[in-house]
Formats: C-alpha cells, sequence, structure tokens
C-alpha cells in the first residue's frame, strides 16, 4: 500500500510538471492570446509578421527602382556614374563619381560586412567647421532640400560613408532578389511610349495571372484606383509611391508582386515560415502536453483520493494518528503556516535562482508558476488531508466548527422557528454585507495579482455560502412539503402514512417525529374502534340469532295452545299479551340485524333504475289509511313528470317504511303530515314534515343513533332502530340522508343523484 502511495505521489508529479510545461510553452509563444483557432484557421501568410516582411520589401523594391538609375547604366553597376556634387569653396564646385567615394570610404578604413553594412572606421568629427563642404546635389536623393542652415554641410569622410550606405543597400537588395533566387517575384513599369519604357524586375516571361498563381500577390495599375491583392492587409501608399517615381507623368504604369506561398527558395520568406511551423508545432506539443498533464494529474489525483486513508496493511479501516487527531481548523492553520513560510522562501531565495536561468521578462512568470505550485501543493496536501477524516468519519464531529455548534445549538435548540428564522437571516445579512464590503474595498484599493487572487477567492466563498443557504431553504421547504403532504393524508384518514425521519434535522425533524406519533395514536384508537365496532356487530348478531330460535318455538307454541279452544278469557288474555310481546320481541330481532347489517355494509344491493315520484304516491296509498286511524292527514306535494334515480327498490322500500312508521308512531294526533318531493340541479329530495306529540328533547344527530328515540316516557313500541337503519340504507344506496327539528316540528330528507 505505500509503494503505491508513493508510486501515485511520483506519477501525480510527473504529469503535473507536464501541465507546467505546456502552460509554459503556451505562453511564452507569440501567439499567446489568439486562442488555438490560428493553429488551424491561419497560416503564415495570414500573420501581421508576413505583411511587415512584404511591406519592408515593397519599400526595398522602391529603393532599388531609385538606386537603380543611380547606380546602373545599361543594367550594369557604372562606377564612373557620378554620385555627388559639392562646394568645397568660393566658386569652386565639384563633382565625385561612385569610385572616388568608394575609394575615399575605404581610405578611411570603412567596409561592407556580410550583411553589406558599413563596418569599420569612425565618422570624423562634424563640429569641425574647417572640413565641411557643402552638398549641393546626390544622386541618390535628387529632391533634397535642407530645411535649416546646417543640413546640407557635411565632411568628405560623412559623404563617403553615407554613399557607402547607400551602395549597401543595393548590393543587398541586388543579392537577395536579382543575384539569388527569391520566393518574391516582382515587376514595376512605367512607358511613355511602345519603344520608351522603364521596367524594374527579377524574374521575366511572366503574366499576371502567373503572379497570382504563385499563392499571394498585389497588382497596382495607374490606371486605376482599385489594388487587387488576396493579401490579408494590403500595405498603404503603395500607388502614391508609385505615382512619385513615375518619370514619364502618365497613368501608364503598373507594379506586379507575388510571393510563392510553396517556398521553393531559402530567403527570409521560407525562414520565417519554416520558424512559424515550429512555432505551430510547439504551441502544438505544449496543447498535447497539458492535455496529457491534465489527464495523468486527474487520474492520479483519483488514485490518491482513492487511496487516502487505507490502512498500509490489512482491510480498509481509516484511521487518524498523531497530528491528525487535530480538528480540521487546526490542520488549516498548519498548512497556511507552511504555505507562508515556503512563499517567504521562495521570495528570499528561489526568485533569486530564477533570475539566473531566465531572462528579464520572464521572472514574472517563472515567480507566478512557483507561487501556483506553492499553492496547489498546499491545498492538495490539505484537501488530502480533510479527505483523510471524512472517510475516518470525524471531519465533522472532530471540528472545532462542530463543537461550537453543538454549544450554540443550546441557545437555539428550544426557541420558536420565528427565532430562529431571525437569527439565521441577522448571520446571513451579515455575512454578505462582510464579503461585498471585502470585495469592493480590494476593487478598488488594490490591483495586484494577490489581491486579484483574494478577490475570486472572496467571489467564491460569498458564492458557496448564498448556494449553501439556498439549499438550506430548499431543503426547509421541502421538509415543511414533507410534513404537509404527511398531515393531508392523515387527514384523508391514512393513519399508516409515516415519515422518513433519517432525512430531517433540527426542530423540523422533532416535528415530523411528532406527526409520526399522532399517526400511530391515531391508527391504534382507529383499530380500536374498529375492533369495538366488529365485536359489537358480531355480539347483536350472535345474540339476535340465539334469542330468535327460542322465540320462533314460544311464538308456535303460543299459536298452538290457542288452536286449542280455550274458553277462559283471563287466560286468552295473557296469551294474547304474550303473542304480542313476542312479535315485538321478534321484530326487535329482526330490526338489529338489519341495522347491523346496513351499519357495516354487508348487504347485497340490486340497483335498478326507480321513478321515485312513482313509489312515493304508492307508499302515500299504502299509509294513508294507517295514518286515518290516528287522524293523521297526509298532504303531499309531487312532481307531474317522473323522475328516475338508481337504487335497490326493496331497501328504498324499507327505508320510506321506516320515515312513515315512524310519522305514524310519533306525530301529534289531528295534525297533518307533509310529503315534498323537488329537483335541484342533479338532485332529487324527497322531504317528509310533522309536528312531534311529545317535546323534542334530543338533537337531531342522536336521533340517528341505535336505540334512540325522541320521547322521554319511552311510552311506544318503537326499537330506536327505525332512523338508524333508514339513514344506513340511504348511504349505504348513495343517498343523503338528514334529520331537522325545530322545536317541535321534526322533518326528515332523502336526496338521491337523479339519473341522466
Amino acid at each position: 500500500m505505500k509503494k503505491r502511495k508513493e508510486a501515485a505521489v511520483l506519477l501525480h508529479i510527473i504529469f503535473s510538471f507536464l501541465v507546467v510545461v505546456g502552460v509554459t510553452i503556451m505562453y511564452n509563444n507569440i501567439h499567446y492570446g489568439e486562442g488555438i483557432s490560428w493553429i488551424t484557421h491561419e497560416t503564415y501568410e495570414d500573420t501581421p509578421e508576413f505583411t511587415k516582411q512584404l511591406r519592408a520589401d515593397i519599400d526595398e523594391i522602391f529603393n532599388y527602382v531609385k538606386y537603380k538609375e543611380v547606380f546602373e547604366t545599361d543594367g550594369r553597376i557604372d562606377y564612373s556614374k557620378p554620385i555627388v556634387r559639392v562646394t568645397d569653396g568660393p566658386n569652386s564646385t565639384k563633382e565625385y563619381t561612385v569610385d572616388e567615394m568608394i575609394r575615399r570610404a575605404k581610405s578611411q578604413g570603412y567596409y561592407l560586412n556580410e550583411q553589406f553594412k558599413v563596418s569599420g572606421g569612425h565618422l570624423p568629427d562634424s563640429d569641425n567647421k574647417n572640413l565641411n563642404v557643402r552638398v549641393d546635389y546626390r544622386a541618390y536623393e535628387p529632391d533634397f532640400v535642407a530645411t535649416e542652415p546646417g543640413q546640407a554641410f557635411l565632411t568628405m569622410d560623412q559623404l563617403s560613408y553615407e554613399v557607402l550606405t547607400h551602395l549597401g543597400n543595393y548590393y543587398s537588395f541586388y543579392y537577395r532578389f536579382i543575384q539569388n533566387p527569391s520566393n518574391l517575384k516582382f515587376e514595376v513599369r512605367y512607358q511613355n511610349s511602345q519603344k520608351e519604357y522603364k521596367l524594374y524586375r527579377n524574374v521575366a516571361g511572366k503574366s499576371v495571372d502567373d503572379f497570382k498563381a504563385m499563392g499571394k500577390y498585389l497588382y497596382v495599375t495607374g490606371e486605376s484606383l482599385y489594388v487587387d491583392s488576396n493579401l490579408t492587409t494590403v500595405p498603404k501608399d503603395v500607388s502614391a509611391q508609385l505615382e512619385k517615381m513615375n518619370p514619364y507623368n502618365n497613368g501608364n504604369y503598373h507594379m506586379t508582386i507575388g510571393v510563392d506561398t510553396s517556398y521553393p527558395y531559402h530567403d527570409a520568406y521560407e525562414t520565417a515560415s519554416e520558424a512559424y511551423n515550429q512555432v505551430r508545432l510547439l504551441y502544438i506539443s505544449g496543447i498535447v502536453s497539458l492535455l496529457f498533464g491534465i489527464l495523468g494529474s486527474a487520474a492520479t489525483l483519483y488514485v490518491l483520493v482513492s487511496l487516502t486513508g487505507l490502512e498500509e496493511k490489512g482491510p480498509y479501516q481509516p484511521k487518524i494518528k498523531r497530528v491528525k487527531l487535530l480538528p480540521a481548523e487546526g490542520c488549516f492553520l498548519i498548512y497556511l503556516a507552511a504555505t507562508l513560510c515556503s512563499l517567504f522562501l521562495a521570495d528570499q531565495l528561489f526568485n533569486k535562482i530564477i533570475h539566473l536561468f531566465l531572462a528579464e521578462e520572464q521572472w514574472y512568470y517563472g515567480e507566478l508558476v512557483l507561487r501556483v505550485l506553492i499553492y496547489y501543493a498546499a491545498g492538495l496536501m490539505f484537501s488530502l488531508s480533510l479527505l483523510k477524516r471524512y472517510k475516518a468519519g470525524t471531519l465533522w464531529t472532530g471540528s472545532l466548527l462542530f463543537r461550537w455548534r453543538k454549544n450554540l445549538s443550546l441557545y437555539f435548540k428550544n426557541h420558536r422557528f420565528t427565532t430562529r428564522i431571525m437569527f439565521a437571516y441577522i448571520f446571513y445579512l451579515a455575512f454578505n454585507i462582510i464579503m461585498i464590503l471585502s470585495f469592493c474595498i480590494l476593487l478598488f484599493t488594490y490591483t495586484d495579482l494577490a489581491s486579484r487572487i483574494l478577490m475570486g477567492a472572496i467571489s467564491i466563498l460569498f458564492l458557496a455560502f448564498d448556494l449553501w443557504v439556498f439549499h438550506k431553504m430548499y431543503r426547509h421547504a421541502w421538509e415543511t412539503d414533507q410534513i404537509n403532504q404527511a398531515l393531508l393524508h392523515i387527514s384523508q384518514g391514512n393513519t399508516t402514512y409515516k415519515i422518513n425521519t433519517a432525512s430531517f434535522n433540527g426542530k423540523e425533524r422533532e416535528l415530523a417525529e411528532h406527526i409520526n406519533h399522532i399517526g400511530t395514536g391515531l391508527e391504534a384508537a382507529l383499530q380500536e374502534k374498529v375492533r369495538s365496532e366488529r365485536l359489537k356487530t358480531d355480539l347483536i348478531t350472535n345474540v339476535s340469532h340465539d334469542i330468535k330460535t327460542p322465540l320462533t318455538s314460544i311464538i308456535n307454541y303460543v299459536d298452538l295452545i290457542k288452536r286449542e279452544g280455550i274458553k277462559d278469557e283471563k287466560i286468552l288474555g295473557y296469551l294474547e299479551v304474550l303473542e304480542q310481546k313476542s312479535h315485538r320481541l321478534k321484530t326487535l330481532t329482526e330490526d338489529l340485524v338489519e341495522a347491523s347489517k346496513a351499519s357495516s355494509g354487508n348487504l347485497k344491493l340490486e340497483i335498478l333504475n326507480i321513478d321515485f315520484v312513482e313509489l312515493i304516491q304508492q307508499t302515500n296509498g299504502e299509509f294513508e289509511e294507517k295514518f286515518s286511524l290516528r287522524h293523521l292527514e297526509l298532504v303531499s306535494s309531487l312532481p307531474d313528470e317522473s323522475i328516475f334515480i338508481e337504487a335497490d327498490g326493496r331497501y328504498l322500500w324499507r327505508v320510506l317504511e321506516n320515515l312513515y312508521n315512524n310519522a305514524f308512531k310519533y306525530a301529534m294526533e289531528h295534525s297533518r303530515v307533509y310529503v315534498d318531493m323537488i329537483k335541484e340541479d342533479d338532485m332529487v329530495i324527497f322531504t317528509m314534515k310533522n309536528i312531534s306529540e311529545n317535546p323534542l328533547n334530543i338533537k337531531a344527530d342522536e336521533l340517528t343513533e341505535r336505540f334512540v328515540r325522541g320521547d322521554v316516557a319511552r311510552t311506544t313500541e318503537g326499537s330506536g332502530l327505525g332512523i338508524s337503519i333508514a339513514k344506513s340504507l340511504t348511504e349505504l344506496q348513495g343517498g343523503q340522508f338528514n334529520l331537522y327539528i325545530d322545536g317541535d316540528l321534526f322533518k326528515a330528507s332523502v336526496a338521491f343523484p337523479v339519473r341522466k
């Protein structure tokens, strides 16, 4: 394990060095700042260097046009041509030839070196007025005019030096473009007539199209203001110089220049092109080095991250010993001190060593690379130390911040949500103000690199903190949504719904746990209630069944006794009472069973389309005679048209029967019973109203409970189950059952959706 870590560290250093090499190559390249598009989209002919070289050569061509007239006769250099004319005394004027001026220059020790530059000798003191002559004419500067007194006065030695300089320029151009093959071809032609013209060129027999086919070209004529060229930047003043040197004062002239971009000859263009390609190759190698360095550094960094915290022997068991037991903040202070010491040593020692190996203009870059490497090494070591603590599980729990937070939580844990939000917002606002002020102070006060780096760090810290606050707010909102969702489920009856409190923290976690406890309590209470109802229903069903069997025997035996022809009236009276009570008990047991089935929904329904109006009319007819026994008048108000609903006819009849029987039993004699039916929107509502014979000393919702009756004396034979059965059967069929009590007014309504 130790060897693997050492190998990973060594490889990471090597790849980091490749990154430095790649960045150095790219940074010190002349194309730094242009991006990488120039590598594939730019050639040497597109560069400013090419344009500058061509501009200089065009100037040399114009100089050659001038020098050719000065130094040549019939295309050959003529040393006997007069070159200057001077006045060396009163009425004493002399002309000097090229040869004379060359020999005078040689006598002073001057000569032309390999680059055709004047070397050797020394210029005499120009302040010695006794040696000065007035220069009246220079063949190489025929239009020279002295603008100040004294400009036309030189010594003969100075004049010979000047002539030799111009001759060297002529030799240089002649050597580069006439004597030796060149990649630049030119032709300058001034024409007065078919036979009278002046021609300056270094290639013969080429047309304008031939020049254009070379690669880069420039074609200028005196008959057009348009400059025909495919150069990236066309040199200025070419037309003006051609016009200035025109000896015929007409527009019949042209200048054609072409550069063979295949560069078959060795000259300045070929050398510059080769250097450009080398620069390109070097830049590409820098990119490759940078990419390989980045990929290798990333890979080795991944290996270091994976190996950090692993035991040198045995399985994965992160341990922290000695200095590593320090809190993360202490570790940060140690690495910060080490970084500051390294920067001090770099400034006092290593930067001096860099100055020994690099040129002065590269000192800043070398120092910057050293500082960046120190920052990177310290940051990497600190990050790996934090990672080791994270894997060991002590990064947070072993930090001073955790201890401070734990102590501070004592002041906030028991406070209300509003207080906690207020303190959190004050802290957030203070932090933002401090960061913004720090950034502004650095921005408007300092301009050095360290301040800019610190501004970047402040910006990153500011952004990170705001993102952390947003995450906290989002998480809090998410926790609130989870709590709201749990409350919604519980309010809808899903008491088994539970919140996963593992993702919560703080008071929200306590709140979520309390809600889970509420749900658990409600579920337990609900299960207990369901169990109680089931036991009650089972008890009623079982007791009713057990009573029904002997009750049937009693009824049958009473009937058999009555058939024996007993004449004693007293015994017959006893039998009559026994028969009535047994039948009442039978009705009660049947009502109990039916109420139990209706409330539990344990009934099989046969839903049919039923004419509700017709059913009410039939019920009125059946109970009209029965109501007359108690002098009750049935008053009905029913629609003329049929209204259909979906219900079970048998159980719907039982609902109506219970309501009519209830009115028959409890309505005041000699009163009216009102039966109404109306249609509202998509519902049909049946209503029955009557005046109670006894005071209604009970609430309407209590009448729907089992075994409850509205009379205090309990003198009637009701079981107290009729209204409860009616309500259960109505709701079981999808209808609505409601009771209203206003004084002695009793009102019951049954509503069903109208079939569409």
